[in-house]
């Protein structure tokens, strides 16, 4: 993956060992990776604070969601998935139409097809 334009990959998980997980599983590959973080507001100020090429956003974030997050992105043209452990969510067909959705539990074959597919995005 050494030919990516991909640099900071934003994380947005609230289950702390997923996104350990995660955030171990894209560094493997060679990314940095910014977070994780476990709310909207955090991951706003790490997108603030960081240089943001792509990001990976848990759908539920506890008592909200990624919507926010995913708006801002979209506007600031980063490109981003959704993970979700949950069969079916209500979704914002505005925010979430024609993204990518990956289901947990997320193996590492899978973050490569998400990563190539996000690279794709940019």
């Amino acid at each position: 993956m050494d030919k990516s334009i991909l640099k900071n990959i934003l994380i947005v998980e609230d289950a702390f060992l997923v996104g350990v997980q995660l955030k171990e599983d894209i560094e493997s590959l060679g990314y940095a990776v910014v977070g994780p973080a476990n709310s909207v507001k955090m991951a706003l100020a790490l997108i603030a604070d960081n240089s943001i090429s792509a990001a990976i956003l848990d759908v539920n974030l506890g008592h909200e969601d990624s919507a926010p997050i995913a708006e801002h992105l979209q506007a600031s043209a980063i490109p981003f998935l959704f993970i979700t452990g949950y069969e079916s969510f209500s979704e914002d067909k505005k925010v979430f139409a024609k993204k990518k959705l990956l289901r947990k539990p997320i193996l590492l074959p899978d973050i490569v097809q998400a990563m190539i597919h996000l690279d794709q995005s940019a």
